[in-house]
């Protein structure tokens, strides 16, 4: 052998074993994957000024160059717009019908990464269910509270126009409030940034699925705040379950065309 490439057959010990090359994702295509998921996870609302160039680089720690490189992509696919003057920056665009079967075929691809969030999710949301029924405060309950009010309010606001994006951007934004609100009130710093994590790699078609989950959108939310409120841990954790595997069956109906 001349070199030193891994080949064991020389050798007689078997077949040639070769480690897999490392193929690197360009930074920019990084930064427009966080900033997709979140606007799509309600973090962006539609008509809100995304952080200016420099506080995103600063954030994500990348060159201000790569988030330009970003923005150009964000404003082709029509995820955001630039608006100039004093006022102006970054401002999330409304998301429509034809975004939404875009991001279908987007998380299709993506079946399997889905699936293991879920499976995450149910571990690390049972968890904080549990701990947040043993260790909440009233200032935790009434923030939940408010997030469930709200969640209501955009329920209601789609009865007449289900393809209406700012009641669904504005239920997702709750519904991340009200996870985020429970993993809090575990009072566990590692529960609450993996849930806060895996928030941010959840990148879904938000309207299709919402749309299947409205009717019942609330009636898995409430009774896991009930048992929260009365420091019912089982319950919260089961009911906390429940509903996450509840968006995993709604998911994946969405994603295999069954609406």
């Amino acid at each position: 052998m001349t070199d030193n490439t891994m080949d064991v057959s020389a050798s007689g010990q078997g077949p040639e074993k070769k480690i897999s090359p490392v193929h690197l994702t360009p930074a920019y295509e990084l930064v427009v994957d966080q900033i997709r998921r979140a606007i799509h996870l309600g973090m962006f609302l539609p008509g809100q000024k995304l952080p200016s160039e420099r506080d995103l680089a600063e954030q994500m720690s990348v060159s201000r160059s790569t988030i330009r490189e970003a923005v150009r992509v964000l404003v082709a696919d029509g995820s955001v717009s630039v608006r100039r003057g004093a006022s102006g920056g970054l401002i999330v665009n409304h998301v429509h019908a034809k975004d939404t079967e875009e991001l279908r075929i987007y998380a299709q691809r993506k079946r399997l990464e889905l699936n293991e969030i879920f499976d995450f999710r149910v571990i690390i949301e049972e968890a904080s269910a549990e701990l947040a029924a043993q260790r909440r405060t009233e200032a935790d309950l009434q923030n939940m509270l408010a997030a469930l009010q709200d969640m209501n309010t955009a329920i209601a606001a789609t009865s007449e126009d289900d393809n209406d994006p700012d009641p669904i951007a504005s239920f997702n934004a709750a519904d991340t409030r009200f996870h985020m609100g429970i993993a809090k009130a575990s009072k566990n710093a590692h529960l609450l940034a993996s849930v806060e994590g895996i928030r941010r790699a959840m990148f879904l078609p938000v309207g299709g699925v919402f749309i299947k989950l409205r009717k019942d959108a609330n009636d898995i939310h409430e009774p896991i705040y009930n048992a929260i409120a009365d420091r019912d841990a089982q319950r919260a954790g089961e009911f906390m379950v429940e509903h996450v595997q509840a968006t995993r069956r709604a998911m994946m109906e969405f994603l295999d065309g069954r609406r």
